[in-house]
């Protein structure tokens, strides 16, 4: 494994330390994972970004629509227990 000199402003030390300790990984690992995330994230420009919101926007929309559904089929099926008690 390589090594490498970064330079982190202190927020941003203490927000991967923290991070670290909370998922149980080393500080190092969470600075790995960042760097893989943020070479992995396919956004080369302000355009890229926008495409990338909107498509997450609808994924999560479509998200909540069928909890929304599954939510309204279980409360029917509730009401139906409950009047054949």
């Amino acid at each position: 494994m390589a090594t490498a000199l970064i330079h982190l402003d202190d927020k941003q030390k203490r927000r991967l330390t923290m991070r670290a300790r909370k998922v149980g990984r080393s500080f190092s690992q969470e600075v790995r994972n960042a760097i893989d995330l943020y070479l992995d994230f396919p956004v080369e420009n302000e355009k890229d970004l926008e495409a990338l919101a909107r498509e997450a926007k609808e994924a999560a929309d479509r998200s909540i629509k069928r909890l929304d559904e599954t939510i309204s089929y279980v409360n029917r099926g509730l009401k139906a227990i409950g009047k054949s008690r």
